[in-house]
């Protein structure tokens, strides 16, 4: 069915909007959901929602079916929290909406509508990007080694005075060398600014984000439990393997990631921790990749 209506309000909103036919046909897209999703409505219209496009997912990597049909006018709004898939391939926090879109008293399609999700902390030290380029990895724009190394001296002071506990996880790619050879440099360099940018839109109450060499990355945490990282490591895993490099002459590049870490212990030095983290990390590539440990 084609849903017709006056488009020109909506199109005016900071926030998405997708309207769906009750066959799952985008029948209109805006342009928040463009700015939101690099999408276009040419893209979009007349594609059925289960196309390879969006792929909502829920923090632990189920899919989700978003835009299922709301057939009884009197369904209630229902509000959700996912991890859409940008046109690049990263993954996108967003909060979701959706209600019945309803003419002369019946349910004609279905209305989306999500904007991101960028509840922070308030604390002014949470950071992704670093401005300061001497301590900013140039292809990602994360911090660098030595601004990471920087922040965790500084993390290690707050525990050795105040017993404010934190947290580090070190994630790797999984076969990463099988993507250099097989896609090339350039195409390498665009999994790893994909990475970054997933976990930049994605870990917003992450201390710090950077890249520790090569196609490693790592996280700082401050006041987490064991349990609070090991949940945290397994949203780095889920999300990393939920994105994918878009295009290019081989097609979309899948990949997984193994990840390593562990919490700040009465009496580690910066070099323990590391390199306990290091050691869960290679286990973790030992147990086959697309795994974590932290304990």
């Amino acid at each position: 069915m084609n849903i017709s209506f006056e488009p020109a309000m909506l199109d005016h909103l900071f926030e998405a909007v997708m309207i769906v036919d009750l066959e799952n046909r985008i029948q209109y897209w805006n342009k928040g959901a463009t700015r939101i999703t690099g999408f276009t409505s040419d893209e979009t219209l007349g594609l059925f929602c289960h196309d390879d496009l969006l792929n909502p997912i829920d923090v632990s990597g189920r899919q989700l079916y978003l835009l299922e049909n709301i057939r009884n006018p009197e369904s209630q709004i229902k509000e959700m929290e996912t991890y859409i898939q940008h046109k690049k391939g990263h993954r996108i926090p967003v909060k979701l909406k959706m209600m019945p879109f309803i003419k002369a008293g019946e349910v004609v399609g279905t209305v989306e509508i999500f904007i991101e999700n960028n509840e922070l902390n308030g604390t002014s030290r949470r950071l992704g990007a670093i401005e300061n380029k001497p301590l900013r990895d140039k292809l990602t724009g994360l911090a660098n080694k030595t601004r990471f190394e920087h922040e965790l001296l500084a993390k290690m002071n707050d525990f050795d005075k105040m017993n404010i506990p934190f947290g580090v996880l070190m994630v790797d790619i999984d076969n990463f060398e099988g993507v250099n050879s097989t896609y090339g440099r350039d195409r390498a360099d665009e999994l790893l600014k994909l990475l970054a940018e997933c976990y930049r839109q994605s870990f917003k109450l992450a201390d710090m984000i950077g890249r520790w060499q090569n196609d490693e990355f790592v996280f700082l945490f401050t006041n987490v439990s064991n349990d609070a990282l090991k949940l945290l490591s397994e949203k780095v895993r889920v999300l990393s393997e939920a994105s994918a490099v878009r295009g290019g002459e081989l097609g979309e590049i899948d990949f997984t990631v193994s990840v390593g870490g562990s919490v700040i212990r009465s009496g580690d030095s910066i070099e323990a921790l590391i390199k306990r983290v290091s050691e869960r990390l290679k286990k973790a590539k030992c147990k086959g990749g697309n795994s974590c440990v932290t304990k």
